[in-house]
């Protein structure tokens, strides 16, 4: 069975970015699209070899955008758990 792939808006500066995840066997990649001419990047979460989890571009080379709209994709997750936490216990 194919799954789709899940996909979001957020806010990013004063513009937003739409959200595309997607899963290949192990990991889980994000691609995303700017409503403000910025080409499009592809990030994962990833651990260093001390476990330290961090945000990167697939292709290496964008660090920085990668290391700004990551956190904001985790945020979105967390919001998302803290929503089902609280529907389920009301």
């Amino acid at each position: 069975m194919v799954q789709q792939n899940e996909i979001f808006d957020l806010e990013f500066g004063t513009g937003k970015i739409r959200v595309e995840r997607f899963e290949i066997p192990e990991q889980t990649f994000f691609k995303v699209e700017f409503s403000n001419g910025i080409p499009s990047l592809t990030l994962l979460r990833a651990t260093r070899i001390n476990d330290e989890k961090f945000w990167t571009s697939v292709p290496e080379g964008r660090q920085k955008l990668a290391e700004q709209v990551g956190p904001l994709i985790q945020e979105y997750y967390l919001s998302k758990t803290k929503e089902t936490c609280v529907t389920t216990t009301v």
